[in-house]
């Protein structure tokens, strides 16, 4: 018996969301980190009076 492939847009759909939000998931905090490692370090430039506004 040969399956009927009537669901398989549906079935490739939800792999292929199901990937995005893994995807998402595994990147969004890499992201997260180096956004707050980059305002850290901009505190420590401002702070320690070494930070340059006109070279960004």
């Amino acid at each position: 018996m040969i399956p009927d492939f009537e669901y398989a847009v549906y079935v490739w759909t939800s792999y292929g969301i199901f990937a995005a939000v893994i995807a998402w998931q595994f990147l969004q905090p890499q992201l997260r980190k180096r956004r707050i490692e980059a305002e850290v370090r901009e505190e420590q430039a401002l702070q320690t009076g070494s930070y340059d506004d006109t070279n960004p």
